[in-house]
């Protein structure tokens, strides 16, 4: 028995209830697409799926296989914890009233019929709602820009599933974890949610063909190196509904964003590690000299405090030190300890052996300095860059286990026709 295919396509962004008027304007396409409906959808901002489905068969928990491709990931917004992005979700399901059989039976009445890609349900069956898992992005900030199709096919053995193509582009949210800023790498998540319960439906990774991430089309390379793998994992969202708050499935589809750090270890880091190196030069003012040498102290204190308040600005406001901010607070605080040591020494006379052994304060305050900068780099080599190098081993991971998986994304991009 051959395949049999049939399909709906709606174009445009937006069309919630405009797509009602579209199916009642062309009932023989609707006919031809077995009975997919598109009315009263709900999600994607004001533009989603159907609540039709909703009260669909709730005697079995369906499978929903889920894919989501990465095509275009925009600006990072650290400050404002968001990036944007173009995204290509397909879902897939059973679909058991359409199987050859049952929709031939209803059509025909039981009597004899033509093949299944010959035979198209009644207009009364056309106005049965079937079953869908009502997804929806669940991170999503404001309307996203969507335009979507569906299409049914069949196996050999009859068996009907659906399959809808999303093509959403919008702004998405995500949670920065900055603990080594800025040698982070960030994830950038999208995740999509049913409005089904946990007992209704399960959303999988489709098996047989990957998630994917696009990195030639990543417009924020001047700041960020763009992960080529894309993982998938099962997880649980907590929405109200009418009953109180209740679980939903949910899938997580996660790539990775490492920080070029290059801009703030140059502009910030090096620049008040200079500043640092300048203050044990306070030490060739004469030691009577202590409003000279509180004075060169102090204006060094207060660029490291600038400098501070510069990073402060490429940040959101947490309530933990990033990398970075320990690297300026130990400068800073190394300044302090300096001009602290040039006020106790101004009160010894010149005879004191204070005085005369401040050659040995230069090489502790300067031993002291380096082993701050020891430490800090030893944070950075076991958190950051062996983050970086856990996400290096999955992309690889991940081309291996890709390498034979063509998609007609791949295609497209090797300019060949999807």
């Amino acid at each position: 028995m051959g395949n049999s295919q049939a399909a709906v396509s709606t174009s445009g962004f937006g069309t919630g209830h405009g797509d009602s008027q579209n199916r009642h304007g062309n009932a023989d396409h609707v006919a031809v697409s077995m009975e997919i409906r598109d009315s009263g959808e709900v999600g994607f901002g004001g533009d989603g799926w159907g609540d039709c489905g909703a009260a669909g068969d709730g005697k079995l928990r369906r499978q929903v296989f889920l894919r989501l491709v990465f095509t275009k990931i925009g600006d990072i917004d650290t400050v404002r914890e968001c990036f944007d992005a173009s995204v290509y979700l397909e879902a897939q399901w059973r679909e058991p009233s359409l199987d050859f059989g049952v929709a031939n039976d209803r059509n025909a009445g039981g009597a004899s019929s033509a093949a299944a890609s010959d035979v198209a349900p009644s207009e009364s069956n056309a106005a049965t709602c079937h079953w869908h898992p009502d997804l929806y992005i669940d991170n999503s900030i404001g309307d996203l820009m969507h335009r979507r199709d569906r299409e049914l096919s069949r196996n050999s053995s009859g068996e009907a599933f659906v399959l809808e193509r999303h093509s959403l582009r919008g702004r998405f949210f995500e949670r920065m974890e900055l603990w080594h800023f800025p040698f982070d790498t960030q994830d950038i998540t999208v995740t999509v949610c049913s409005n089904l319960p946990e007992a209704a439906v399960e959303l999988q990774e489709m098996p047989d063909k990957p998630s994917r991430v696009f990195t030639s089309t990543f417009t924020d390379e001047q700041e960020w190196s763009l992960h080529t793998h894309v993982e998938a994992s099962k997880t649980s969202v907590i929405s109200d509904s009418q009953i109180g708050p209740r679980q939903r499935p949910a899938v997580q589809f996660s790539t990775r964003a490492t920080r070029r750090a290059t801009f703030y270890v140059v502009n910030i880091w090096f620049v008040s590690f200079i500043l640092c190196m300048l203050a044990l030069c306070v030490f060739g003012i004469d030691r009577q000299n202590l409003q000279g040498r509180l004075q060169l102290s102090f204006i060094l204190l207060l660029t490291t405090v600038t400098f501070k308040f510069v990073i402060a600005n490429h940040i959101p406001r947490v309530s933990y030190l990033t990398m970075l901010d320990k690297a300026v607070m130990h400068n800073l605080l190394f300044l302090v300890l300096l001009s602290i040591w040039h006020s106790v020494a101004s009160l010894f006379p010149a005879t004191h052996s204070l005085q005369a052994n401040e050659k040995y304060a230069i090489i502790v305050f300067a031993g002291v300095y380096v082993l701050g900068i020891c430490v800090i780099l030893l944070q950075i080599v076991f958190g950051a860059l062996k983050r970086k190098k856990l996400m290096d081993e999955k992309d690889l991971q991940y081309q291996m286990s890709t390498r034979n998986q063509i998609s007609p994304f791949d295609e497209a991009e090797n300019g060949e026709s999807p």
